[in-house]
């Protein structure tokens, strides 16, 4: 008597548990999921190659792994706890060679779209480099500046708040729409501009 109580018992809870993993609803329409597109091109230009070089006024180079994209999306509403929706895109970079930069976090570029908000975020995370923007990018420069010897035009120009400690610590980044990073200045005043740029 009691080896069937057992069963049944069982096979009440496993139709419950079936029954209610089934009841899971979307929170949002995908629409309200959205990037922003003018967030969604910089994310797109930034991840534009596997590898990207960058070389110094004094012939050194850095080397650049850009890894694969991350897309998550928490968009369901269940009987039990639940998250706060949200889309992110999001890829690491590393760093390769024999002098690399000592890192106080991990190198990532996300983006973000919070449908309850209805606000996109763009985050960068690059050399203990450090900006975080909502809703509204920096304004695009127009004019033409020269950053390691190259010239640069049609840029967002960003610039980290954080208090930064080694000399090769990125302060200031250069990001174009068509090409991602085309250069960056570290904290003891080095240039560094793309290669391939």
């Amino acid at each position: 008597m009691h080896g069937k109580r057992g069963v049944v018992m069982s096979a009440i809870y496993f139709t419950i548990a079936t029954w209610g993993c089934g009841c899971v609803t979307k929170v949002y329409p995908d629409e309200r999921l959205a990037i922003d597109p003018v967030f969604l091109r910089l994310f797109n230009s930034l991840h534009g190659k596997d590898t990207i070089r960058f070389n110094n006024s004094s012939g050194r180079e850095q080397v650049f792994v850009i890894g694969k994209v991350d897309s998550i999306v928490m968009n369901e509403k269940g009987w039990f706890i639940n998250g706060a929706p949200y889309k992110i895109l999001r890829f690491g970079i590393r760093e390769i060679g024999r002098d690399t930069s000592l890192l106080e976090r991990e190198n990532t570029i996300f983006v973000n779209k919070d449908p309850l908000a209805n606000r996109s975020t763009f985050s960068i995370e690059f050399n203990n480099f450090l900006y975080h923007v909502d809703d509204t990018l920096p304004p695009l420069n127009t004019d033409t500046i020269v950053v390691a010897g190259k010239k640069i035009s049609n840029y967002y120009f960003f610039k980290t708040d954080i208090r930064q400690k080694g000399v090769a610590d990125v302060k200031e980044m250069f990001l174009s729409l068509g090409t991602g990073l085309v250069a960056y200045k570290t904290l003891n005043g080095d240039e560094w501009s793309k290669k391939d740029y």
